[in-house]
């Protein structure tokens, strides 16, 4: 998937305290840990790691202020991630249906372009994790129904045995 932010300027609906807030923290997490790396020219793969689902936005401003911020003017920054927000969001709630709890982590690449003085995003991927107790239902469930599977086979297999010993005894007589 890849997405173009428009040039014209996009109404940002973050308040300017929320904005300085999110810079704060950045420079928290730049001396903690870094969630980019460089790719090349003026590109970048940023990772939010493991979050909930909820705290998406927040995370995937404040990995892309952090990655960013040398090269690409915070205005620039605020108002693209804000429409790649906007995009994460119709994926994660609307298509993908995903709980706001749910486990998740989003890995994107971002390519600079200084002649248009906007971010291009491409190659978004969202995985989706789940708990150990999740994992055992689903397998128990699946476990299941292949067992089941295997049971009508086995019968198939058992009449068509004594088909063929049918034939046969027909074919010898």
């Amino acid at each position: 998937m890849v997405m173009d932010v428009p040039y014209e300027r996009i109404s940002i609906s973050e308040s300017e305290e929320q904005i300085n807030k999110d810079f704060e923290r950045a420079e928290e997490y730049s001396v903690l840990a870094s969630r980019s790396t460089f790719l090349g020219y003026n590109k970048f793969e940023l990772s939010t790691g493991l979050i909930i689902a909820a705290r998406f936005a927040d995370k995937i401003r404040r990995v892309a202020i952090v990655s960013l911020r040398k090269w690409v003017p915070k205005d620039i920054i605020i108002r693209d991630v804000s429409v790649l927000n906007k995009e994460l969001y119709e994926e994660i709630v609307n298509k993908r249906k995903m709980d706001k709890l749910d486990i998740i982590k989003i890995v994107v690449d971002v390519f600079y372009d200084e002649a248009g003085k906007r971010l291009q995003f491409s190659n978004i991927r969202i995985t989706k994790y789940y708990p150990e107790e999740q994992c055992t239902i689903l397998c128990k469930e699946r476990m299941s129904e292949l067992e089941k599977e295997i049971s009508r086979i086995k019968e198939e297999n058992k009449r068509l045995k004594e088909s063929i010993e049918k034939i046969k005894s027909l074919i010898s007589s």
